[in-house]
């Protein structure tokens, strides 16, 4: 095997063989490389109104930035920005406006027996629609775990009910599951990595913590580039999936509002759309179950996706404990 030496550092590449617009490198100045871009990228994506959002591709063995534009006359500009940083990556502009967060449509439910991830929620007063992620328990008490788009919307408060499924879905058949305990909401102008709400279930509601059409979350994972991923929503149901990219700060509208989110990664279906508009809050696992994300945002078809280990770090569930089921359920 010919040895290569990297053209950043001129040290002579041990290990596996990275390339950025062709030119071949080792992890470690792939990394730092990676990290200038995303700073520059994130400074671009505050001052210009019109670059949407970016994330990082891989196709072996090259490294490369999609970014999300409402304008292509902006790739050029964006070109040339990373020539003056001297910044060797390749750009692959898609071109979206600013994701603005629709209302899904209307899709008649009645309760499940035993409450389980992939159904429908909603906040019971504020009629909002979207997917119960998962059933998870900390100690002796359970939980539902979903967006805060979908549990706790603007105005809502800790102790208010959540419904399964959805008003909207079941107007006069909705079962109160429980009380919101914590909300993690998205902050206006800045930038947030989770967009989440958990719900502390009533003791008497049946429940089991499988993910309809998926199983039982094993543990938490990270998401990779070309991972492929599943998830089970309230709109379409079971999907399969790769991911995109990842490292993904994106703005987004929401309630005529202007956010920016961070850290996030993307999923594109394998055969048709992964998400569509209520899969918001479905836990997206990979081939072992394993938590990688959830859904927060569906945009032509495609879902945009929190970390799942941030998402349980920030509430205190510890896997695979915080999957395991109780006695009574199934």
């Amino acid at each position: 095997m010919m040895l290569s030496d990297c053209w950043y550092c001129g040290k002579e590449i041990s290990g596996y063989v990275f390339r950025i617009a062709g030119n071949d490198c080792d992890i470690n100045c792939a990394n730092e490389q990676i990290t200038r871009a995303k700073d520059l990228l994130g400074r671009l994506n505050s001052e210009i109104d019109s670059f949407v959002g970016f994330g990082l591709g891989f196709e072996k063995p090259e490294f490369f930035w999609y970014v999300f534009v409402d304008d292509p006359g902006m790739l050029q500009y964006l070109k040339d920005e990373f020539s003056a940083a001297q910044l060797g990556f390749s750009i692959y502009p898609i071109v979206i406006e600013i994701p603005n967060q629709m209302e899904p449509e209307m899709i008649p439910a009645i309760p499940d027996k035993f409450i389980m991830g992939g159904t429908s929620i909603g906040h019971l007063n504020a009629s909002t629609t979207g997917t119960l992620g998962g059933v998870l328990r900390m100690g002796e008490k359970k939980y539902v775990v979903s967006t805060a788009s979908v549990l706790a919307p603007a105005g809502a408060m800790i102790g208010d009910k959540v419904v399964h499924p959805s008003r909207p879905d079941s107007p006069r058949r909705g079962v109160i599951l429980g009380r919101l305990v914590v909300i993690s909401r998205m902050a206006p102008n800045s930038s947030n990595d989770l967009d989440a709400a958990i719900a502390e279930i009533d003791p008497e509601i049946l429940t089991t913590p499988r993910v309809k059409n998926i199983g039982v979350p094993s543990e938490a994972s990270e998401p990779h580039i070309g991972m492929s991923v599943r998830k089970s929503g309230r709109t379409t149901g079971f999907t399969e999936g790769k991911i995109l990219c990842t490292d993904v700060r994106m703005k987004r509208i929401h309630d005529g509002r202007l956010y920016y989110i961070n850290d996030h990664f993307i999923v594109m279906g394998e055969t048709g759309n992964f998400a569509e508009p209520g899969d918001e809050g479905s836990l997206v696992m990979d081939n072992r179950n394993a938590v990688t994300g959830m859904v927060e945002l569906a945009i032509h078809g495609m879902a945009v996706c929190s970390r799942g280990t941030i998402l349980l770090e920030r509430f205190g569930f510890v896997p695979p404990e915080c999957f395991e089921p109780f006695e009574d359920e199934m």
